[in-house]
């Protein structure tokens, strides 16, 4: 194998192109298998009883497992020598963890929630084993005066497919509980998303295999980042990812408990809201794409974080269907463009020899801090269910504790992130952050409404009728939630002006 293969990974490019499809194929088969299989686990544990303290569980020991598995990402490189060959073998492992929990599902016992969540969370553990493998080798595949456009593009393709697969996983379990049992709609879901995953398999095997060799003197250690000057960028990057996913991870796993027990939901709103915030990353992932190219990935990083917490507390205020919808829309903006962001970052800060190892840095620190996170929420409410704070106890004492934790770590770390190209944190730098979040999305409202919803028109035009009729539906859903919920907030505040 040749270390020192280009950028590009020496590929012609008829070769790269069609390498690109497949990842971005292989992007939607995930979609499906999160849509229909992760964003619908947790609402089944909590059909099936399972307390906040197990909810918590499920979101904490996937990252758990996934933050050992980074020790051993490197290691399985240098064993296996194909980042092809580990990518596949990752995301087959991940397919066949559905089995065991579809089995448990049909059939429960005593011991059924835990061993689902520990299932679960083997296949999520595989799957970011090989996260570092598969950003190293598409980025080897993917241009970089590309991937900014590119991966934009592949996540408003993924989103579509997320949008429409959890709306209609909310609208399937609805109906078949009429029929069926809660378990068997669950586990019918869930065989969805064993296949799904298989299909990734299939999209990787049609990817390109770009050569790559890990020398020892190409790693970064972790006492690299922590003793070597050289390193302090890459540091500050990781430490505020790490604490920006704990303080969100410490309420993100109880939405899903709050809008099933405590607002009485059923599955079919559940699955609307959802997707609403998914519709609503459509829209924008396009002005992100363009934000991040126009201002760089700090400065959009650096907006979307101050922006972030904001988003549990809203929830504080109103538990009301149509205000809920707005919540989400305004959810979607924010996680569409910091997600990007991260991502790009994490890629832009070091060269191709280093980037396996640090993206394995980077998925550990995030990965640990997830499971501190959510075990940590989980803790809290089953030690201080009854404890109250400005008013709000239980799990929405929760949500103002993350919003405050949030705009605690975007303060702090604003002024230490860089990219691989250092920007100074200048008047001007602050101005346009001022004008990214406060000028071009009233600008570009409009623009990029419409350009989302023809996108999302042209891909229900290409679908068969019943599925283009369902995700026809589910649009004018969630824009009629959101123009509702529009009405109803001008309706307080217009009659809070005449008081």
């Amino acid at each position: 194998m040749d270390g020192n293969t280009g950028e590009d990974g020496g590929l012609d490019l008829h070769t790269r192109k069609k390498s690109m499809r497949s990842i971005t194929g292989d992007g939607m088969a995930y979609s499906v298998m999160t849509g229909l299989g992760d964003a619908y686990l947790p609402a089944s544990l909590v059909l099936l009883g399972a307390s906040d303290f197990w909810i918590g569980m499920l979101a904490a020991l996937p990252q758990l497992f996934g933050g050992i598995a980074q020790a051993f990402s490197l290691a399985a490189m240098r064993i296996v020598k194909d980042r092809k060959l580990l990518v596949m073998a990752g995301s087959f492992v991940q397919a066949l963890c559905w089995l065991p929990v579809i089995a448990l599902l049909l059939w429960p016992g005593e011991m059924s929630v835990p061993l689902i969540i520990f299932f679960f969370s083997l296949g999520a553990g595989a799957s970011l084993l090989i996260n570092p493998v598969w950003s190293s080798w598409v980025a080897d595949i993917v241009p970089e005066n590309e991937r900014a456009g590119f991966f934009a593009n592949r996540n408003r393709l993924m989103q579509v497919m997320l949008f429409a697969v959890t709306f209609g996983g909310g609208m399937l379990v609805r109906q078949l509980q009429m029929n069926y049992a809660a378990a068997v709609a669950f586990g019918m879901m869930f065989c969805v998303a064993f296949f799904a995953r298989l299909a990734s398999v299939f999209f990787h095997s049609r990817t390109a295999n770009v050569p790559y060799e890990i020398k020892l003197m190409n790693e970064i250690k972790m006492k690299h980042l922590f003793l070597l000057p050289a390193y302090k960028n890459e540091l500050w990057f990781l430490a505020f990812v790490a604490l920006m996913n704990f303080a969100v991870q410490f309420s993100s796993p109880f939405f899903t408990p709050y809008m099933l027990n405590t607002l009485k939901m059923d599955m079919g709103m559940f699955g609307i809201l959802t997707a609403i915030s998914i519709i609503t990353k459509i829209i924008c992932s396009h002005y992100w794409g363009a934000a991040i190219d126009r201002f760089s990935n700090r400065t959009v990083l650096i907006a979307t974080a101050f922006m972030a917490p904001i988003v549990p507390l809203l929830w504080l205020f109103s538990g009301d269907v149509w205000m809920l919808a707005l919540f989400q829309v305004f959810s979607g903006f924010i996680w569409a463009g910091y997600d990007l962001a991260v991502f790009n970052s994490a890629l832009s800060l070091v060269g191709r020899e280093l980037r396996p190892s640090f993206i394995s840095k980077y998925n550990a620190f995030g990965c640990i801090a997830n499971a501190a996170g959510a075990l940590a929420g989980g803790v809290f409410l089953s030690m201080y269910p009854d404890m109250g704070m400005l008013g709000f106890s239980g799990i929405l004492l929760v949500f103002l504790l993350s919003g405050l934790m949030r705009m605690v770590v975007a303060i702090a770390f604003a002024p230490k992130l860089a990219t691989s190209r250092e920007i100074a944190n200048t008047t001007a730098d602050r101005a346009m952050v001022f004008k990214l979040v406060a000028v071009y999305p009233t600008q570009g409202a409009v623009a990029q409404v419409a350009n989302g919803w023809d996108f999302t028109r042209k891909i229900v035009g290409r679908s068969t009728e019943s599925s283009g009729n369902m995700l026809h539906e589910g649009l004018a859903a969630t824009l009629e939630l959101a123009k509702e919920g529009a009405r109803r907030l001008m309706s307080k505040i217009s009659r809070k002006g005449r008081l």
